[in-house]
């Protein structure tokens, strides 16, 4: 122990050179390496460690591994948004690779309760999945990965070809590449000849906002149950086209720490988890226990992270049969840092990376057997399991807009759970669950606890902290009315036609050959897409304040607050070319467009009246850069860019003051950012001019602070306790915290932030304590939280009194307004993006 510890002490002084590593400091000794196979150095240039891998040089390396040895395979699964190949290299003995797709199908029959008791397991590889870095910044990881790569591809020996003849290992080199780009190019740029280990280096402060998240900033570690994203999506595909046995996910945690390896806090992991789990993980943590003692590397378990959040990396698998790792090795973010316990150098974190990357493969071999027939029994049981469970089945519906509830389905159907049509309508609550728009999820499938977790709303836990959010329930998030069928002569018969695919959203064109004008509903998601082609194209639209009848005598109609209007005279096109444009646009956008005869209506408002607005374009701006909040502006810049075909202009706070901004007409406030006092001025000018500001989440703390409107906050809950434990100070103070909770609001339908919906009541999420005091004006708070706001997830009582009637939207002034929680969270929350787009579209019309 003492000569490694001075080894790794020499290796740290070394380092403050040009750094040469020798690759006998990753590498066992104990086993040859075919020549043949181009070793790391010999493919770089230079030995991992000695400078940060870019994305394209360890996935053509990979490429070059396959092409040469025929012991691995690379397999794409997806791109990244950078069109950056997302893929893995599979690598088995030669035979096992000549055989893949028959050992493939007959390890995941095993997940197959109706035939996995006909599995000979004996003599069946052990599924082993490798993933490295989803958190672009934390490069350890995928620099361990061409390490573990060439030990597999090119180690010959008894041991390397046990492995290999009883595992197939799947190598994911970089779970994020284009954060991984990102953060290479810095500190690869930022490094000096001679490694500077000062803390306060450039090479240790990323430019803003760094290379963690993905191309729009989103943490790709909490997406495993959203699916927005390309880099998810694929890889959840592949995780049930594989179904590994085991699933280690490698990051990096703060530089003060060392090195932490799973379980976590026990007390934390989410109940639906099996607890063989957890005890599966603990076998399986002696030997990296027993790998790192070899090196002599300090480590941690069973301490601040959990798998209570099924969405991540680690945990994912956990409720899917198979064993999630969470590996967080202390991060350099750079070649060589000074830390308490003394220098941390890059090579150091790597070769932790690699030890457990073969400590893994180790407690794999010799559990190969009880990995697998837990993966079998896992889902034997769920089945089991839920033929005793209260509930039979859950039923969802959204009769008034197609797109999302085709959203939603997509993401239940690429976790492979089972959806089918209703075969009849069925009333409950008071709502009718419509056998036209309607669909329903059993109970009494494999994917038993997977199901729960989504649809099952909870309140009470065994535990006050969490690592991340306390809640998720998915219909929730999209505003699905949905229930739970608990009698079984309910659920008998209910269950129609099976959704193997997405439901097609179809839009159309409904008119006559020369309408008068074209209607269309708000309600439907895609609604602001088809406003913002239109008026891209320079038609003239406006927008309903008030609903009213249509009735020519062929064809009647009720159209709400927000319908659009898109008279037919006075526009840049005309006759068949417009209606053309129209119907492309209602296709495109699965709307359904309605054409009129006359603006003569028998109730309500006629189609020239006045209450009938006209709408601008936006042309949106959003400050971006120091102080802004990187994760609100990101799911903002996905939101319109990505999902909305909307461009936004992103300003950095440092050049705001030198920016004109009387091309845009509305401007978005996250987070503190970093004005100067002309940047703001200018932008009290421009509003007044008629500008929109809309103040997102702490952005409004930044609005209030730089007085554009009186915003006042609820103080937090004080602290009655009269003594407390040192050590648990951390604790408790975490207990007061919202990680992350669904509330009930009520809505102001008459209020434009509100067009659109077609329920007063709507979830949202919370996950600050922040609570905002309602406008002095009485109607300028159109959404607030209800009496009885917590749906699910974890909230104090005194958090919750907080809350209660208190607005989660408000209005300042004319043009000024706040949306004080998150209406776009993950890219998830689909039932509450309408207030933002609202916002957007409508602040011009708030008087």
């Amino acid at each position: 122990m003492k000569k490694t510890a001075l080894i790794n002490i020499l290796l740290a002084l070394s380092l403050f050179s040009f750094s040469q590593v020798s690759a006998d400091y990753y590498l066992p000794n104990n086993i040859t390496y075919d020549s043949a196979i181009p070793t790391p150095k010999q493919f770089f240039g230079y030995e991992p460690g000695e400078w940060h891998l870019t994305h394209d040089r360890l996935y053509f390396y990979m490429l070059e591994l396959a092409k040469v040895s025929e012991r691995a395979v690379w397999e794409e699964y997806g791109r990244s948004y950078e069109n950056r190949p997302l893929g893995q290299l599979i690598v088995s003995s030669p035979e096992n690779i000549r055989d893949l797709e028959k050992l493939r199908l007959d390890h995941v029959a095993l997940c197959d309760p109706s035939v996995s008791d006909r599995a000979d397991i004996s003599g069946m590889p052990l599924v082993i999945k490798l993933g490295y870095g989803i958190h672009g910044n934390e490069s350890s990881a995928q620099n361990a990965s061409v390490l573990v790569a060439y030990y597999l591809v090119a180690g010959q020996g008894k041991e390397i070809d046990e492995i290999l003849r009883n595992t197939i290992v799947l190598i994911d080199p970089a779970l994020n590449p284009d954060g991984m780009q990102r953060h290479s190019t810095w500190v690869n740029f930022s490094r000096s000849l001679n490694n500077n280990p000062d803390p306060a280096s450039w090479e240790f402060s990323e430019s803003w906002p760094g290379g963690r998240t993905n191309h729009y900033w989103f943490d790709l570690n909490r997406d495993y149950i959203m699916l927005q994203h390309p880099e998810s999506k694929g890889r959840v595909n592949a995780f049930h086209k594989w179904k590994p046995n085991i699933n280690t996910d490698h990051h990096e945690t703060g530089a003060n720490e060392t090195f932490f390896f799973q379980p976590g806090v026990q007390s934390r992991n989410n109940p639906l988890t099996p607890k063989e789990n957890g005890m599966l993980t603990a076998e399986i943590g002696k030997y990296h226990e027993k790998f790192l003692d070899g090196i002599g590397s300090l480590y941690f378990t069973e301490e601040s992270f959990d798998d209570f959040y099924v969405g991540k990396g680690s945990s994912y698998p956990d409720i899917h049969g198979s064993i999630g790792i969470l590996f967080e090795q202390a991060g350099v973010k750079g070649h060589l840092r000074e830390t308490p316990g003394g220098l941390l150098s890059f090579p150091f974190a790597v070769r932790n990376q690699f030890t457990v990357s073969l400590s893994t493969l180790d407690a794999g071999l010799h559990m190969r057997e009880k990995l697998l027939d837990s993966q079998r029994r896992f889902y034997r049981d769920a089945l089991k399991e839920s033929a005793a469970f209260p509930v039979k089945a859950y039923l969802f519906t959204e009769p008034s807009d197609r797109a999302r509830i085709s959203e939603f389905i997509s993401i239940l159907l690429q976790h492979r759970i089972k959806v089918y049509r209703t075969t009849r309508n069925i009333t409950r609550d008071g709502i009718l669950y419509d056998q036209a728009y309607s669909y329903i999820v059993p109970i009494q499938q494999a994917e038993y606890r997977f199901i729960r977790s989504l649809f099952e709303p909870v309140k009470e836990f065994t535990d006050s902290i969490f690592y991340d959010v306390s809640t998720w329930v998915l219909p929730m998030s999209f505003n699905l009315n949905f229930t739970a069928i608990t009698q079984q002569k309910d659920a008998e018969g209910l269950c129609g036609i099976e959704i193997t695919e997405t439901p097609a959203v179809k839009g159309s064109l409904e008119s006559d050959e020369s309408p008068y004008a074209c209607l269309f509903e708000w309600k439907d998601y895609f609604a602001p897409k088809a406003l913002f082609l239109l008026q891209s194209k320079g038609i003239r639209t406006k927008v309903s304040t008030v609903g009213f009848v249509y009735d020519d005598g062929n064809f009647k109609k009720t159209f709400d607050r927000g319908t659009i209007v898109i008279p037919f005279t006075g526009q840049p096109f005309e006759g068949k070319e417009l209606r053309r444009l129209i119907e492309s646009v209602a296709q495109d956008c699965g709307i359904t467009v309605y054409g009129v005869r006359t603006g003569l209506t028998p109730e309500g408002i006629d189609l020239g009246s006045n209450r009938i607005v006209v709408l601008e374009k936006p042309s949106v701006a959003m400050i971006v850069g120091d102080g802004a909040n990187s994760t609100d502006a990101g799911e903002i810049w996905h939101l319109l860019d990505y999902r909305f075909k909307m461009p936004v202009t992103l300003i950095s706070a440092s050049r705001f003051g030198n920016v004109s901004l009387d091309r845009y007409n509305v401007i978005i406030i996250t987070g503190s950012p970093a004005i100067g006092s002309t940047g703001i001025e200018n932008l009290k000018d421009w509003n007044i001019r008629g500008g929109t500001i809309i103040g997102f989440e702490s952005g409004n703390n930044w609005l209030a602070n730089n007085k554009f409107a009186g915003i006042d906050f609820v103080p937090e809950p004080a602290d009655t306790r009269k003594e407390g434990q040192y050590i648990n100070r951390s604790d408790d103070r975490q207990a007061k915290q919202i990680p992350g909770s669904i509330f009930e609001t009520k809505l102001d339908l008459t209020h434009p932030l509100c067009f659109g919906f077609t329920r007063d009541r709507l979830p949202v999420f919370k996950s600050t304590t922040s609570v905002a005091k309602n406008d002095q004006d009485i109607y300028s708070n159109p959404i607030k939280y209800s009496d009885n706001p917590l749906l699910s997830g974890y909230c104090t009582p005194a958090n919750i009194d907080r809350i209660k009637g208190s607005p989660f939207a408000s209005v300042h002034g004319t043009r000024i307004i706040s949306l004080y929680d998150n209406t776009n969270f993950r890219a998830a929350w689909y039932g509450t993006n309408k207030i933002f787009l609202n916002a957007v579209f409508f602040g011009q019309i708030l008087r």
